[in-house]
């Protein structure tokens, strides 16, 4: 999900930059926003990153509320939900839960 996530996003501001620069994007209505076939694949590109949302929310969700019994869990754990938690989202948890994740593989040794 991470890959397909960045890939629309990537796309998405190539797209959004061409419609600045070539259709006058933002000088344009929402009815004529919507006829230029590449303002509807923007409008495509912002449901599926909805969705992949709401996909990341339903496994943070999931996630088993039980104890880790490692610091290897833990990491492990962290890991996951810096993956679910979209960076261009959430800046301040993502960062958070990448320097608690580098902070735990550095004080337990392994790095």
């Amino acid at each position: 999900m991470d890959d397909e996530r960045k890939r629309l996003q990537t796309e998405w501001g190539n797209l959004e930059g061409w419609l600045i620069k070539k259709r006058r994007w933002y000088r344009l209505s929402g009815d004529e926003r919507a006829a230029i076939p590449e303002g509807a694949r923007l409008a495509e590109i912002d449901a599926r990153l909805d969705v992949l949302e709401e996909e990341n929310q339903t496994l943070l969700k999931a996630m088993r509320p039980a104890p880790a019994k490692s610091v290897e869990a833990v990491v492990a754990n962290l890991s996951v939900a810096g993956g679910l938690i979209f960076e261009e989202d959430h800046p301040e948890a993502h960062g958070l839960i990448v320097r608690a994740v580098r902070d735990l593989a550095v004080l337990s040794g392994r790095l």
